[in-house]
């Protein structure tokens, strides 16, 4: 078999392996989270989330609701370098967000089976 039939065979392969792998993933659900930030971020979402009262003073002076912050996380940004990911027993993370333009800051204790919110910034 030459060279050209090979590369026809492989690529004919690799097209039918590459659809039946996309349909799998797409009903079992999956998520390929590798990257520090995507992984904490799901962390934080599969644990119970608490609002400390400092938090909820500043969502009350803000006019937010606290169910909006926390699903805010979903598109927020945890800035490593204003986190204190070697706390023992709890990390602490700066997660960064918007809503509706306006920049929130929440620092995040995050524990074994529980995440606080601490802090909430408006800036």
């Amino acid at each position: 078999m030459d060279l050209k039939k090979r590369i026809i065979y492989y690529g004919f392969g690799f097209i039918v392996g590459a659809i039946v792998v996309f349909f799998i993933w797409s009903k079992k659900d999956a998520s390929f989270d590798y990257l520090p930030q995507a992984r904490v971020i799901k962390d934080l979402k599969s644990k119970k989330i608490e609002i400390s009262s400092q938090a909820k003073r500043s969502l009350i002076e803000y006019n937010i609701d606290s169910l909006t912050v926390v699903n805010l996380l979903d598109k927020a940004d945890v800035d490593f370098s204003k986190s204190n990911t070697k706390a023992i027993p709890c990390k602490s993370y700066w997660v960064n967000t918007f809503l509706n333009d306006t920049k929130l800051s929440l620092v995040i204790e995050n524990c074994d089976s529980i995440a606080t919110i601490q802090r909430v910034i408006k800036k």
